[in-house]
């Protein structure tokens, strides 16, 4: 006897993201209630060693330090009640960006932004 399954499509969600730059780091802190700190050398083994600038965000349940720290290029999400941090790669592979007039969705690699 075989079992019978079900398929089932996980329902979007809404999000609010803002990539970090190194114009508007501060500003990213302030929203998320986070605060910007600088790394000393050889702190974090993806990027190049010394003096990076990241923002220390309050996540709920972080898996590891690396998800709490956002570097310029990163993403900062809010989504519910609390903030993600996203790598560039995973944010485009997870999140399509949502024209707000239209309602069509643009990959998030694709976003160019001003």
């Amino acid at each position: 006897m075989s079992i019978q399954t079900t398929k089932f499509v996980r329902k979007p969600f809404v999000i609010e993201a803002v990539e970090v730059t190194a114009e508007n780091i501060e500003q990213v802190a302030k929203w998320c209630s986070g605060e910007v700190f600088t790394t000393g050398p050889k702190t974090v083994p993806e990027a190049e060693p010394g003096n990076l600038k990241y923002v220390k965000v309050k996540v709920q349940h972080p898996l590891n330090e690396r998800q709490t720290r956002a570097f310029v290029r990163d993403w900062v999400l809010k989504a519910g009640s609390g903030f993600k941090v996203y790598t560039p790669k995973a944010f485009a592979n997870s999140f399509e960006r949502v024209d707000e007039n239209t309602n069509e969705k643009t990959p998030a690699e694709r976003v160019e932004l001003v």
